[in-house]
């Protein structure tokens, strides 16, 4: 649904504190969505009834629907609500066991190979960005089990990659269409690849796993901005379909605007200096 800016966040092995903690189920299609079927997601805002806490349950949510009245997590209309809104049965869902891995299966139609294409806004098979950097899970599960998240659970961009992605298309783009969780201060990633680095950003520290693929997520028309099929183009042309890095965390902590983002060493053992004797 409809990101929102923070001026600083909790960061944790399930990212940001209180990020994708709920998700859509399409109820026709049997398995979870996202705004790539379902655009009109992008246009409802979402806040929590009382603030997420790291490492608890999520709290409920309450959702204003463009053009209806608000509603929350917990009354029993809200599906109704969400359905009438998308025009498809979905049901809405807080995260739910990992075991419970039939609630987090991607389901494939019969036309696999339209399948793909269409989510990555291609022509021919042949084009669809280079997946082997991610996790395999993402093959058979929508989202990893036990989160909504596609692949890992952070996504950082660079201010040099917004500029680079400007001056390709003439024009600005609005950062919304990216949905990163940190966007920080450094090059573009044509100019310096990430991929592997360990960094910290404020007191937390990230374990860069991967160039993030894009697909037609950031086309699809949000809060005022219309369909911009340009924009997912000149990524897989100029960009080689990706935009961003995913990353893990390896040690929670707080980031925010004005904090520092660093490349740091990992720690090496040291071997036990044995002493002399005499």
């Amino acid at each position: 649904m409809a990101g929102e800016r923070l001026d600083t966040g909790e960061l944790s092995a399930d990212g940001v504190t209180g990020d994708r903690c709920w998700a859509v189920r399409d109820e026709k299609r049997g398995c979870v969505t996202d705004a790539r079927s379902l655009p009109a997601l992008l246009d409802i805002a979402v806040r929590y009834v009382h603030p997420p806490v790291p490492g608890k349950a999520a709290p409920q949510v309450e959702l204003r629907l463009p053009g209806m009245p608000p509603t929350t997590s917990d009354d029993p209309g809200v599906h109704d609500a969400l359905s009438a809104y998308l025009g498809t049965e979905v049901t809405l869902w807080p995260r739910v066991p990992a075991d419970r891995r039939e609630h987090y299966a991607r389901v494939y139609p019969e036309d696999v190979e339209g399948y793909l294409t269409g989510l990555f806004g291609v022509a021919k098979l042949e084009e669809i960005p280079d997946l082997s950097q991610l996790p395999p899970a993402v093959m058979e599960f929508q989202t990893i089990p036990g989160g909504y998240f596609d692949a890992y659970p952070v996504h950082v961009i660079t201010t040099g990659t917004l500029d680079a992605l400007d001056a390709a298309l003439g024009r600005p783009v609005d950062v919304r269409r990216l949905r990163p969780n940190l966007v920080v201060e450094g090059p573009a990633e044509s100019d310096e690849d990430w991929t592997g680095r360990v960094m910290r950003f404020g007191k937390a520290t990230l374990r860069i796993e991967a160039p993030c693929p894009r697909c037609v997520m950031i086309s699809r028309p949000q809060q005022g901005l219309a369909v911009d099929r340009e924009l997912l183009r000149t990524v897989h042309r100029r960009f080689a379909h990706n935009v961003g890095y995913y990353a893990s965390v390896l040690e929670p902590g707080q980031a925010g605007s004005g904090d520092l983002a660093e490349s740091v060493e990992p720690v090496e053992p040291v071997e036990p200096v044995e002493s002399a004797a005499g």
